[in-house]
């Protein structure tokens, strides 16, 4: 089964992330979604991380994922990504920079019968407000 949980993953990270197709969260996620990590203000369901997906979006028009490592096991995905994107629009309670920004993020994903059940994320915040000018080194 790992393979095509590891599939269902990339598929999310390619259609989703990086092609901006935002539909798709309603294909691959269930309805039953549960996400440990939401940012604040954004609900742990499929609806949250539908927002968090838009929003990501209009913050970051050109953003982009790399897959750096992946590992499959027991139906959960674990992979650990490089994001990359210019700060345009609004992220959170943030203005636009315009600043280019590179940050990884580490996602666990757990897939059960062809669908994403549960998520836990870890990202490089310090970095990403760093970049965004928010903090100073």
């Amino acid at each position: 089964m790992s393979d095509a949980d590891r599939h269902l993953v990339n598929r999310m990270i390619e259609e989703i992330q990086n092609r901006k197709r935002i539909e798709v969260v309603d294909e691959i996620f269930s309805e039953n979604f549960l996400n440990h990590t939401p940012p604040r203000g954004y609900s742990s369901d499929r609806d949250g991380m539908r927002q968090l997906f838009a929003m990501m979006n209009v913050a970051f028009p050109d953003g982009g994922i790399r897959v750096d490592d992946q590992v499959s096991s027991a139906g959960k995905v674990w992979t650990r990504k490089t994001f990359s994107g210019t700060h345009t629009g609004a992220l959170g309670s943030y203005a636009p920079t315009g600043n280019k920004v590179t940050y990884t993020v580490v996602d666990i994903l757990e897939v059960r019968r062809g669908e994403i059940v549960e998520h836990w994320s870890l990202l490089d915040q310090l970095s990403l407000l760093r970049q965004l000018g928010v903090l100073k080194a």
